[in-house]
């Protein structure tokens, strides 16, 4: 019961966390996306700026591969109790990034990036606490 749980948490944890990643891609390439991060700071991102979403954009996608790895929706390439670590770190990690987006002054990236921030969330921390099982 707690397998299934997990691994439909992890799917979902990874479908909910897609346009979080998709939103650091295209302000890093320069699209007019402003409004939904960095509490609407910039319209669109200065140039200067655009390599900083390399690292966060590179970290969300080892996130996913971890939510899925702990989930058991991909197969263990890593061994498992560092899967586990990980998957608590990403937990809390995103746990303090939605209180960021959810304390957001632009509306766009409280209300809508903040829908999914809280989703993923949830599904890392069901995930995580799933492979103490």
């Amino acid at each position: 019961m707690i397998a299934t749980i997990s691994f439909v948490a992890a799917i979902v944890g990874a479908i909910t966390f897609l346009p979080s990643i998709a939103l650091n891609i295209a302000l890093g390439c320069g699209a007019p996306l402003g409004d939904y991060a960095m509490n609407a700071k910039h319209k669109v991102v200065p140039k200067e700026i655009r390599r900083a979403f390399i690292v966060p954009t590179v970290m969300q996608f080892v996130a996913l591969f971890i939510l899925l790895f702990a989930g058991r929706v991909l197969p263990e390439i890593i061994p498992y109790m560092i899967t586990r670590i990980f998957c608590f770190f990403f937990a809390l990690y995103l746990t303090f990034y939605t209180a960021t987006v959810l304390f957001s002054t632009s509306l766009k990236e409280r209300t809508v990036m903040g829908v999914f921030a809280v989703a993923t969330t949830i599904c890392f921390w069901i995930v995580a606490f799933g492979t103490l099982y």
